[in-house]
């Protein structure tokens, strides 16, 4: 669904902004306009506080409601579709396509994957109770409610108890069951400081790998399957990466970061590129959880195997059922 060209982004002035100019506030908080650009918002009457326009001069009080019209808006086109695996009064399990965020990024608002779900669930107070990369798709929980959600953020594990992924990765990963135990940690002084590495002060990771199958294909591929023990950022992807076999089309963990570092730089992917990654979106899943509700007599596994097209037609010949997937 598109975006309407006529958008309203709401705020509040914050206690740390009290007393100050709006246009100060704003030039800090939403940096993807320029000090010039709000300028010019403000002088056009886009901005208002309080229902009233807002001017160079006006200065912002804590609370006062921020009002900033937006028109002729436009976003980069995301998939929005997706499938309902489980929905009842409390919460919504559904699979997140690969390629859309779940919250707002500084080209998103709109079309998130939490609007999407609220808009087509007719439900406002729908809240993610967990995240996907955007570029990972597959099963998602959510609450219903802002109950729902406070009452269980805290403790997910009790009702979310088992997750797994699906990744293909390069090179022949070794057969049997592979526990990774890698500490991860950002590292200030890198190029991309949003990623991760093996740091042995870093936070305790641990991550069971299961190789399911050997891909047919040019160069070496396995198709592995990722249980995660712990829930840190890029978990299973800088896990993959530090025991040397990332994951198909990963553009932060692979190749160096190369093509990740092309496209924050505001260059776009060729068609050569993508050839070189071996894929559009990383071939990672979220295909599988364990669920267990506290008004259930017993845990219930749901999965999900609507891969995005080109990890699709590499899996089709796999048997998922003989590869060890089966349902417990």
């Amino acid at each position: 669904m598109s975006a309407p060209k006529d958008m309203f982004f709401e705020s509040e002035v914050r206690p740390e902004q009290n007393c100050r100019l709006l246009l100060d506030s704003l030039s800090e908080r939403f940096t993807y306009h320029s000090r010039e650009e709000w300028m010019d918002r403000l002088e056009k009457g886009l901005v208002s506080i309080n229902g009233s326009p807002a001017s160079l001069e006006t200065v912002g009080h804590r609370g006062d409601k921020v009002v900033y019209h937006v028109e002729n808006y436009s976003e980069p086109d995301v998939p929005t579709h997706y499938e309902t695996l489980f929905e009842d009064e409390e919460f919504l399990l559904v699979a997140k396509p690969a390629g859309v965020p779940v919250h707002h990024t500084g080209r998103i608002f709109y079309n998130t994957f939490a609007a999407i779900i609220r808009r087509g669930f007719d439900c406002e107070t729908a809240t993610p109770m967990h995240r996907l990369d955007r570029d990972t798709g597959g099963i998602m929980l959510f609450a219903k409610s802002a109950d729902t959600a406070s009452r269980f953020q805290k403790h997910l594990d009790r009702i979310l108890l088992r997750k797994f992924y699906v990744a293909v990765v390069s090179g022949l990963f070794p057969d049997g069951v592979v526990r990774c135990d890698i500490p991860l940690a950002e590292n200030p002084a890198a190029p991309v400081r949003i990623k991760m590495f093996h740091t042995p002060g870093g936070k305790p990771c641990s991550t069971v790998f299961k190789r399911l199958a050997v891909l047919d294909g040019e160069k070496p591929r396995s198709l592995v399957e990722c249980e995660l023990l712990t829930g840190r950022k890029h978990q299973i992807r800088a896990h993959l990466s530090e025991l040397g076999f990332p994951i198909v089309g990963d553009r932060l963990y692979n190749f160096d970061g190369t093509f990740y570092q092309k496209m924050s730089g505001g260059g776009s992917l060729s068609e050569e590129d993508f050839a070189v990654l071996g894929s559009r979106h990383q071939m990672l899943y979220a295909y599988k959880v364990e669920l267990q509700l506290p008004y259930w007599d017993s845990s219930r596994t749901f999965m999900d195997f609507h891969f995005p097209d080109e990890m699709a037609e590499i899996l089709k010949t796999v048997d998922f059922t003989t590869a060890g997937c089966q349902q417990p």
